[in-house]
């Protein structure tokens, strides 16, 4: 490979993560909300599981906000496209990211909770496992290193929950969502602060 074809490979991964860093500052607004939405339920269906009011009624909760989560972020999207007028690669990668992890984690609860495939408190390693590995990608397309401690963190909840299983799991997850929102909503805060 010549010097001229290695600067300009160097220069398009450059821009990928200059891109990719932008991107997730502009469009930071979805994952605030999913992960705050998320750590609120989690937290309102840990307090109905360990006081035993209206956990009947704990896959409502779930459709309810699933259905409200799914129907603000389209609006969210909509309104946030409008004020971009460029969409750029490292954004769209970020998006297929946040939805293959969201995905996957909604497919893990259908498998224990319809399918009946393993214990519903199994789902919160499973959850963590999936969001640790979405969290390092991340950290490596953006070299942000608080993504990375919570990889790390996430990696060390679903292990620690496998082996022990139970109700305070939940808030654990809960904890670990509202996190996952707001340090890198902090770290963006900074960011803008530097420029």
């Amino acid at each position: 490979m010549d010097t001229q074809q290695a600067e300009l490979e160097i220069s398009v991964i450059k821009k990928i993560m200059e891109d990719s860093r932008s991107a997730v500052y502009d469009k930071s607004s979805q994952g605030l909300f999913w992960f705050t939405l998320t750590a609120a339920t989690v937290l309102v269906n840990y307090l109905m599981a360990v006081t035993g009011i209206g956990l009947n009624y704990s896959g409502l909760l779930w459709a309810g906000v699933s259905v409200f989560g799914t129907l603000y972020s389209i609006r969210l999207a909509k309104k946030e496209s409008s004020k971009l007028k460029v969409k750029t690669f490292a954004g769209r990668i970020l998006a297929v990211i946040g939805i293959a992890t969201g995905i996957a984690n909604i497919m893990f609860a259908f498998a224990s909770l319809v399918a009946n495939a393993f214990e519903p408190f199994v789902i919160v390693s499973m959850n963590a496992m999936i969001l640790g590995m979405s969290f390092y990608v991340l950290s490596v397309i953006q070299q942000l290193k608080s993504f990375k401690i919570l990889a790390d963190l996430w990696w060390a909840g679903s292990i620690f929950f496998f082996f022990m299983p139970g109700i305070h799991s939940l808030l654990f997850m809960a904890i670990m969502l509202a996190a996952s929102a707001w340090v890198p909503w902090v770290e963006e805060k900074k960011q803008i602060l530097l420029i």
